[in-house]
């Protein structure tokens, strides 16, 4: 941006607030539900906008825009966890659910997966495609989610906001459930504002549905539940009809409830068993530096908060307000969900800023709706977004893991009987790359199924394993002339000690191993294996027992 750009954008934002406010107060003026429509069902729509061909037209080019700029991350070679997702789902349906209970994670992605799979195969291109799918469906929701709550300029600003939305560019190309737990979780966001705060009843069945599919799809779907019922109670405040509202949310959240019962169990078994200690405990700037990052970082914060706070204090300066009141219920779903999320991973270390895509549609849905009363500075805003957070760089296939380069450099040397040797987690990763026949281990012992990964205790398994316990008896079984790849997570010159405690033991017990593979008698280094470049450490050997006779 030029420096008269940047003046301009300067002075605008710095004269806006006055405009904004009033803005704001016209827009509430004009609102025809004033406080005692809050005491009846509001049957209305927050618009009576219809579509156009204009709009259709600009949907159109907005979906096809995106397509070519999230689509062009397609082809990025996959990294441990979408290696874990395509090793649960490449089983079929019984032993799937049997293997997440080895896992972290609930059934609904990786049935999808499967089925994806099953028709368009397991390729980067076409696993990543299902992802780009929900994440365009993500943009879809929030325009509808605006336009049938508010108006149809908050839907289209709440449809370019996730447009611009770095999370969505992100994971649009993972592996994993994180687009699809974006996407549930604006149309849950949704159906409860409109069941709950607007009172349009019909939209029970479906929240109560849409939750639910949620809470199998990802665990921290639970504290949007928990922000849900939190938004019911100020909706108790500030409504008459209390008791049918108290029925309501008995009914839908009883009924979330009885779907999700059946899986209880393997959530327990998983909680027990699970490897605590893979990420360290949040601390409150971790929190707000994630959130900030949600919306592309400071500059793109400051600016939503400039160019839509100001219009929303003015707009819940009336809570008794029809938007208002949505504006708040949404605002408390949010901060309820985080404040969850941040003190039950207080002691169970699961904090990641991925896992915020749950909160995405309370933010779409409050920023966008400022943002529908800000004027022209909205549309400076989405610029500013765009500018400093949408995906314009080229992605490189390597971009989040080299394990594929690696295993192009040592697969020449692999023969069908052979063993690899890798942490627990990146066993499924080599495994996918990796020619077919080979046998694995970790200095937990053999590897019965390598597409899954055995997460059951897994601390207590690392910390009474060791490599002089394992290796030289599967060492003793390779036939002479028989090879030995040992792959180890990169450490280069950098200390272990600020790494969580699960990944430093994971890392040291593969350093052990590596050492005593080099060292061992009978065996020889055949080949270093580095990506990109010869830069320090190699980040893999092949190692040959004896010598070939022919």
């Amino acid at each position: 941006m030029g420096t008269a750009g940047g003046r301009r954008l300067a002075a605008a934002l710095a004269t806006s607030p006055a405009t904004i406010e009033g803005a704001a107060a016209g827009s509430m003026s004009a609102d025809p539900h004033p406080a005692g429509a809050l005491g009846g069902g509001i049957e209305d729509s927050g618009s009576g906008d219809g579509w156009s061909r204009r709009d259709l037209a600009a949907l159109a080019g907005l979906v096809a825009l995106l397509v070519v700029l999230w689509g062009r991350a397609r082809h990025t070679w996959y990294w441990t966890d979408e290696a874990l997702s395509l090793g649960i789902s490449s089983h079929p349906l019984p032993a799937m659910l049997e293997l997440l209970a080895q896992d972290t994670s609930p059934p609904l992605y990786h049935v999808l997966l499967r089925g994806w799979m099953l028709v368009f195969g397991s390729s980067e291109a076409s696993t990543h495609t299902l992802s780009l799918l929900f994440a365009l469906g993500v943009v879809l929701a929030a325009l509808w989610a605006g336009w049938s709550l508010f108006d149809r300029r908050t839907g289209w600003m709440c449809a370019l906001l996730a447009a611009v939305s770095p999370f969505l560019a992100a994971y649009s190309n993972e592996t994993r459930m994180y687009s699809l737990v974006a996407l549930l979780s604006v149309l849950v966001t949704a159906t409860f504002l409109h069941a709950f705060v607007a009172r349009r009843r019909r939209y029970l069945p479906a929240f109560a549905i849409l939750l639910t599919l949620t809470l199998y799809t990802h665990y921290w779907g639970l504290f949007l539940a928990l922000g849900a019922g939190a938004a019911v109670l100020v909706c108790l405040a500030l409504r008459a009809d209390r008791r049918q509202l108290v029925v309501d949310a008995v009914l839908a959240f009883g009924a979330v409830g009885v779907l999700f019962v059946p899986w209880v169990p393997t959530l327990l078994f998983q909680r027990a068993h699970s490897a605590i200690g893979w990420a360290l405990p949040p601390s409150v700037q971790l929190v707000r530096d994630d959130l900030v990052g949600l919306v592309g970082g400071p500059v793109p914060a400051v600016a939503l908060a400039l160019a839509g706070g100001t219009a929303l204090v003015a707009m819940l300066r009336r809570p008794w307000d029809r938007n208002a009141t949505l504006v708040g219920a949404a605002v408390v779903i949010a901060v309820i969900a985080v404040a969850a999320g941040f003190v039950t991973s207080r002691s169970s270390a699961q904090w990641h800023a991925r896992y915020l895509g749950i909160i995405l549609a309370p933010v779409l849905l409050v920023f966008g709706a400022g943002l529908a009363r800000a004027g022209h500075i909205a549309v400076a805003t989405l610029a500013v977004i765009a500018v400093l957070s949408g995906p314009i760089n080229v992605v490189r296939p390597e971009a989040k893991s080299d394990a594929k380069a690696l295993v192009e450099q040592a697969t020449p040397f692999l023969e069908p009987g052979d063993l690899v040797f890798a942490p627990i987690g990146a066993v499924p990763l080599l495994a996918h790359y990796l020619p077919p026949g080979l046998s694995y281990a970790t200095t937990t012992g053999p590897v019965a199924d390598p597409l899954a990964a055995d997460w059951r205790d897994a601390m207590d398994r690392l910390r009474a394993s060791s490599a002089d316990g394992v290796l030289p008896a599967l060492v003793d079984r390779l036939p002479n002339g028989g090879h030995v790849l040992v792959a180890c997570p990169p450490t280069g010159d950098s200390s272990l000690a600020g790494l969580p405690e699960y990944i430093q033991l994971e890392i040291t017990r593969c350093l052990e191993a590596q050492q005593l593979l080099l060292e061992q008698p009978g065996l020889e280094l055949v080949a270093p294996l580095w990506f990109p470049v010869e830069d320090g450490p190699p980040d893999a050997h092949v190692l040959r027992k004896g010598r070939t006779t022919g």
